[in-house]
């Protein structure tokens, strides 16, 4: 017996517990349904205030979510940067599906500084990156 106070004989407690892979999120997940566009569009109206009705954030769902490693396998109704242990990511978008993509230009005061597809543009200047 330990003579430490309440200790109470049990397995000793792991610092260290596991966690989701890096950038894990739902919205980066193969298992992961979106909301629809048009909740996520009233969501945008509303954060810039162009609505006054409050308007909840919009969640998709999955039907494979685990709360703790090897745990049971459940539904639930979750928001894109939510996580959970079962987490696989998307595979990156093919030629096909990028098709009807725009052209980007993007510029600072006259000077251009990046031209290409969109999506493809420099990560400093993504605003609301489908693939964040």
């Amino acid at each position: 017996m330990s003579d430490r106070i309440g200790h109470n004989g049990g397995p000793p407690l792991d610092d260290h517990k596991p966690g989701p892979a890096d950038g894990a999120s739902c919205r980066r997940c193969r298992h992961w349904r979106p909301p629809s566009e048009r909740e996520e569009s009233d969501y945008r109206a509303y954060q810039m205030g162009v609505i006054r009705r409050r308007v909840a954030e919009p969640s998709g769902a999955c039907d494979r979510v685990m709360l703790r490693p090897g745990g049971p396998v459940a539904f639930a109704g979750t928001k894109g940067r939510s996580w959970c242990y079962n987490f696989e990511a998307k595979p990156p978008p093919t030629d096909e599906e990028r098709r009807g993509w725009g052209f980007v230009t993007i510029y600072e005061g006259d000077r251009i500084v990046w031209q290409g597809r969109e999506g493809e543009e420099p990560a400093e200047y993504r605003q609301g990156d489908l693939f964040d």
